[in-house]
């Protein structure tokens, strides 16, 4: 693969959460790499009902900025360095689970063939991923009423 600097910012967001989040049934944190849409067959097979698409997007923002919309606000064909736009792969998704799917981005600075996240981006991800982390976390709470515990977890 010849990622793109920023690009991989939903690989190490992915990476993040899987070490932020414990192990549960009912969460599954997939990496679709540079072509996400090749992936829709194991998210279908698993039927959540909620979707988060991790990504770096050009929302004409300061880099580091984050973005997060659902199908409705993401204009076709924009935000997207993949083969399939956003809001193509949103839509599929919610029609054929059916599910919620959310789109949190945040906005690269480079875009260039390159192996490391830049600046801003990498600043962003850490505090992302624990705001979404304990997003999951509160959400599984209020869903089946359990304790979901906070530690830190293995794989999934």
């Amino acid at each position: 693969m010849s990622w793109k600097s920023d690009d991989r910012l939903g690989i190490a967001l992915a990476q993040a959460l899987r070490r932020r989040l414990p192990p549960h049934p009912d969460i599954r944190v997939a990496i679709g790499g540079e072509a996400p849409e090749n992936f829709t067959g194991p998210v279908r097979a698993f039927a959540p009902s909620h979707v988060v698409l991790l990504d770096a997007v050009d929302h004409r923002q300061a880099p580091g900025s984050i973005l997060i919309a659902d199908e409705g606000s993401v204009q076709a064909g924009d935000m997207t360095s993949h083969h399939l736009p956003l809001k193509l792969l949103m839509r599929f998704l919610a029609a054929s689970i059916p599910c919620r799917v959310v789109l949190v981005g945040v906005q690269p600075l480079s875009l260039r063939a390159g192996s490391r996240l830049s600046a801003p981006v990498r600043k962003a991800l850490p505090p992302l991923a624990d705001l979404l982390a304990a997003a999951l976390r509160r959400a599984l709470r209020e869903q089946v009423g359990e304790k979901v515990p906070s530690g830190r977890s293995g794989r999934r």
